[in-house]
């Protein structure tokens, strides 16, 4: 099913949430960037000293019955470290496929590539990857296959979207056109109870719009000729029975996010993805946004074991039998602004009938604002 995070606003949750997808970004773009034009990483910034440190991300994850640990740390010149480790399910032993440590005295790198366990050449593996560039995301691109199945996991299956966001709204639209999808997105949006009868989808290219400036125009001519564009009418029936048109920019906030949720929905439960989603319940009726965690919740239909992680501000999800105390985390800003991750599990529950909603509302746990008068 996967995790869910809680905190006040300004806690870090969406920090959490940006971290992930800068890392799943930069192990698919880092090969690709033009050298020397330095890596687009945010440090801490309340810390004189850290805001000095290399900023360290890393990911333990199972992919085909292998738990991996990957990680690196960088800088805004380079990759200081970066190393992964995998334990299959077949042997239960870690091993290390590979560890680099930049040297500051020698101005080089440490390197240690396993010679059993990465069969291929490694030698042009290491000399091609550039100080900028990450060894994972190289070695890949020049065909190495046993690190396919971590690059795979962490660039294909990994999805993170940031409710409201352009990208899903886009996606949504680009599947609707595909045999078969029209039915389960608008399927998708009834079993939330949005009155919908039909959607009607009209592509375009973008240029064809004669209401474009000229500069903008020739912005796209030289970027993306082939952009296009999508005017999306949600179909209801009036009182005579027949159909009526009403723009996609008029639906409720609600309406257009479950629209946007639907094809990354549905495409991460047909193929057992992780699906990482910034503030899920964002212009959501709660019984919708309950409905929709139940997909993932419900073994019938997902059969694939996909993974919802997401951030929200609906507390009244701690009582829920769709999760466990296990999936559940807090987020808490402490003194130093550092935010900090607290799984609910580290709390006793309690015997009597106060939930964990009603405790967590109370400040028993952290992770809500501190309201003053």
């Amino acid at each position: 099913m996967g995790s869910r995070s809680f905190g006040a606003n300004g806690s870090g949750k969406s920090s959490l949430i940006d971290a992930m997808a800068f890392m799943s970004r930069f192990v698919r773009m880092s090969f690709r960037n033009e050298a020397g034009q330095g890596i687009d990483v945010d440090p801490f910034l309340f810390h004189s000293e850290w805001r000095e440190r290399p900023s360290e991300f890393e990911a333990i994850f199972i992919h085909e019955e292998t738990l991996y640990q990957y990680g690196f740390a960088i800088s805004h010149e380079r990759v200081v470290d970066e190393w992964l480790f995998a334990r299959p399910k077949s042997t239960g032993r870690q091993r290390q496929l590979f560890t680099r440590s930049y040297d500051v005295q020698t101005d080089s790198y440490e390197w240690d590539i396993s010679s059993v366990h990465l069969k291929g050449e490694r030698d042009s593996w290491r000399s091609q990857t550039r100080p900028d560039a990450l060894f994972l995301s190289t070695a890949v691109q020049l065909n190495a296959k046993g690190l396919s199945g971590a690059y795979e996991w962490l660039v294909l299956m990994l999805r993170t979207l940031k409710a409201p966001d352009s990208r899903q709204l886009d996606y949504t639209e680009r599947r609707f056109g595909e045999e078969g999808w029209k039915t389960r997105i608008i399927e998708f949006l009834k079993a939330t109870d949005v009155a919908v009868s039909d959607i009607r989808v009209t592509e375009a290219k973008v240029l064809d719009n004669d209401e474009i400036p000229g500069p903008i125009r020739d912005l796209i001519r030289n970027d993306n000729p082939d952009a296009k564009h999508y005017s999306i009418d949600f179909m209801r029936h009036d009182e005579q029975k027949r159909l009526m048109p009403l723009p996609f920019v008029e639906e409720s906030t609600g309406t257009q996010n479950l629209f946007g949720l639907a094809g990354p929905v549905l495409d991460v439960l047909d193929n057992g993805f992780t699906l990482i989603v910034d503030e899920l319940n964002s212009g959501l009726h709660p019984l919708a946004f309950q409905h929709l965690i139940g997909l993932f919740c419900d073994p019938n239909l997902n059969t694939r074991n996909a993974q919802l992680i997401f951030t929200t501000h609906d507390s009244s999800l701690l009582d829920s039998d769709c999760i466990g105390r296990d999936q559940i985390w807090i987020v808490e800003k402490g003194r130093d602004l550092a935010a900090e991750l607290i799984p609910l599990t580290d709390f006793k529950p309690r015997q009597d009938a106060a939930g964990f909603q009603k405790r967590y509302l109370q400040g028993r746990f952290g992770g809500v604002p501190r309201l003053t008068a």
